[in-house]
Parts: C-alpha cells; structure tokens; sequence
C-alpha cells in the first residue's frame, strides 16, 4: 500500500487495460500526474516487460497482467482485514466496576490488567453500556471512543546458563528466588525447559512452557509485571517483541535483566 511507485505503474495498466487506445494525457489526466511522468513510467515498464506495443496500441503483456492481478487481489486482502479491525474495535467486553444499566455511559480504565467499565465516570475511552450487568460480571460495551489509557508493565529477565553450560544446575536459585521475591510480579513466564526448571527449583512449584513472549506481551500491555525465565535464546525472542512494540506504537516497556 505504501510503495506509490508500483502502484502507480499497476493503475497505468489497469487503464491501458480498460481503454488500449488512451492516450498519454488521458492517463495523465485520470491519475492526476503529469504527462512526463506518465511517459517515464511507461519506458521504466517497457524495459522491466509490463507493457508492449502492439498495432499502434499499448497492452500489457503476460507477466504484467500475472503481477496486476496478484497486487490488487493482495490489496484488497489488506483492506479487509483493516475494515474488519476496524469494525472489530467498535466493541469491546469490560468487567463491570459497579453496576450498570443498559444504555448507561461508561468509561473504561485499565485495572490490574483487566478492563474495567464504570458507570458515568470520566475517562480516555468511553462508551455506553450494550446491556445491564451486576458489579463483577463481564459486559458489552459500544460506541466506543478514544484510547484506554495505557500504564505499561515491568519486565524482570532472569536468564538461565543454556544447556550446554549446565543449564538450571548451573543455576544459582536461591538468588533468583530473591529476585523475584523482591520484584513480586504479577505474572510468572518460563520461557523455555531450562527457564521452566529453574522457576521450579527457585519457586517450588511446576511451570509449563506454553506461548512464552505472546502471554508476556499481553500482561505488559495491560500493566502486569512480569517476571521472565529463560535462556538467551528466549530472551532475545521477547526483546524482539519490546522493541516493536516501542517501533510501531512509540509504547516502551521498562525491563532489567540478570543472570542466575
């Protein structure tokens, strides 16, 4: 969607396409370039074999009707899946901080990582209760407007030796049951089988391994602390994820690290 060059190479084709006998000033006029533009363009497509002459005409050839059709079809993929977000975000379910009635106006607060609806209260994001709920019962909420204010989580990663270098038994784990004592997290994350052995013998209980970064992400978004346990390899996997998260919402995730 964004590289305007291909696209406007592709319209051209789309119009050569509808109308073989358009003339450069038509398509100029029709895509509100110039006609020197719409004649650089057409050259550029020649030499990369989108279009030839053919009886006095323009037409696109094989490969420029194959690449026409994959870009538009993989274009209104896109859009769709964009009005469907969009369309998606109209609603959301909240749990009710108090009880509502059906019609009532109410602003949403993130507390504890759980979206919480209060009736008539003044907030970033609000909307109007979908239906009537008891204090704790989950609710549907429309016509929503503006952003949840966003506090995100802390990051605690304590990483493990890797297997090769002894893994949990190189481990110090009454120094990571300190740590975390001393963090006290909301939420617990083994990020892998040596992560998950270590939390066992710091902690005292089992921890699975199951969508390590994915669970994590979500409870830093919705302003849980997280404790994460892993080797370097796994580390490096929920970096990747802070570090996008800042790259394409400019949201920043505080994390510290140690080794155990």
């Amino acid at each position: 969607m964004r590289n305007l060059r291909r696209n406007t190479e592709l319209l051209i084709l789309v119009e050569l396409l509808q109308s073989p006998s358009s003339r450069l000033k038509d398509i100029a006029d029709r895509l509100h370039i110039t006609v020197q533009a719409v004649s650089q363009y057409i050259a550029e497509m020649k030499k990369a074999d989108l279009l030839r002459d053919q009886d006095g005409n323009l037409r696109p050839t094989r490969k420029g009707m194959q690449i026409t059709q994959e870009h538009f079809t993989g274009l209104k993929d896109q859009v769709d899946s964009i009005v469907r977000r969009i369309s998606a975000i109209d609603t959301c379910v909240a749990i009710a901080g108090n009880k509502i009635k059906k019609g009532q106006p109410v602003g949403l607060v993130m507390e504890d990582g759980m979206l919480i609806a209060h009736p008539n209260q003044k907030a970033s994001s609000t909307g109007k209760a979908l239906e009537s709920a008891e204090e704790g019962d989950d609710i549907l909420v429309g016509q929503l407007e503006g952003i949840v204010d966003l506090e995100l989580g802390k990051l605690l990663l304590i990483e493990a030796p890797s297997e090769l270098d002894g893994g949990s038994k190189a481990a110090n784990k009454n120094r990571v049951r300190e740590k975390i004592d001393k963090f006290s997290p909301g939420l617990l994350v083994a990020g892998d089988a040596v992560g998950a052995a270590l939390l066992m013998k710091a902690i005292g209980k089992p921890f699975t391994v199951h969508a390590p970064v994915e669970s994590s992400m979500s409870a830093l978004c919705k302003g849980v602390d997280v404790a994460f346990c892993g080797t370097r390899d796994s580390i490096n996997k929920l970096l990747g994820a802070v570090i996008e998260l800042k790259r394409s919402s400019e949201y920043e995730i505080e994390w510290r690290t140690f080794k155990a």
